[in-house]
């Protein structure tokens, strides 16, 4: 019945092409984390199939991989790191879904939303996300008590919680630390998920019903939407920040995101 849900890549080239990599001659580390940042910069985090088109999202992979790498669109984490764990398996990797809450902003236990990814290079484990919606490691982060990631001007940390959980936090440019999001290890079938989506695309107290989410990675910085209001961040400097009208949307989609509607 859900067969399409653990169907492979159609065609691994023309992903790879869509998120501007060749095939990793070898499955390291740093291949994976090429692929990570690569993927980010390329593939926009966004909601608008549900705030905007009011549209099921479907987590069948012939389907996403036709929204994401055929249409050009974006997603969000129930569909790229379900479609990005499935090129890193096709390319060779051993990579798994793993549950997540983001703690981010939150002063209390929230649910368990989010869809991660974990994947095995030799006996190490690594977490990695190109399906958040906000700051998220731009590479693999060792699952590993006290591990540190220091790339791309950004500082990532992991740490071991409460039984099963693990906690990724970062250190903000003001030099706080925040907690980010926890996960745990336990693989986790793709058809988990479905009730997962199905309240973030459909119930009135999901955020992405409530308001407009898209973000993107840049070389030196990001570009993001929420609600109205447009953000561009360059090298930790804030370039742009203001509300935009409704008739705007299109071609900030399109120059910022390359998102065509």
């Amino acid at each position: 019945m859900y067969e399409s849900m653990y169907a492979p890549v159609p065609d691994v080239d023309a992903y790879l092409e869509r998120i501007h990599c060749k095939c990793p001659e070898a499955l390291t580390k740093e291949s994976l984390d090429h692929l990570v940042f690569s993927h980010q910069c390329s593939v926009p985090f966004e909601n608008l199939d549900v705030w905007l088109f009011k549209k099921d999202i479907s987590l069948d992979i012939h389907e996403v991989f036709e929204k994401i790498v055929l249409r050009r669109r974006g997603g969000y984490c129930f569909e790229l790191n379900a479609l990005f764990t499935a090129l890193l398996n096709g390319l060779g990797f051993h990579a798994y879904s793993c549950m997540c809450r983001i703690t981010r902003n939150k002063d209390y236990v929230p649910l368990v939303l989010h869809r991660g990814i974990i994947v095995e290079i030799g006996d190490k484990k690594y977490f990695c996300d190109v399906g958040y919606g906000g700051p998220m490691p731009p590479a693999s982060v060792l699952v590993e008590d006290g591990a540190e990631l220091h790339t791309k001007g950004e500082h990532y940390y992991m740490y071991r919680a409460e039984p099963p959980w693990w906690t990724v936090k970062r250190r903000r440019s003001s030099g706080e630390m925040e907690s980010m999001l926890q996960f745990y290890t336990m693989p986790q079938e793709p058809v988990n998920y479905i009730p997962m989506n199905e309240y973030c695309s459909r119930s009135e107290k999901s955020v992405f019903c409530q308001k407009l989410y898209v973000n993107r990675r840049t070389e030196d910085g990001n570009a993001s939407i929420m609600g109205n209001h447009f953000t561009q961040v360059r090298q930790g400097q804030v370039i742009q920040d203001r509300d935009f009208e409704e008739a705007e949307l299109p071609g900030l989609l399109k120059e910022y995101f390359d998102i065509e509607l």
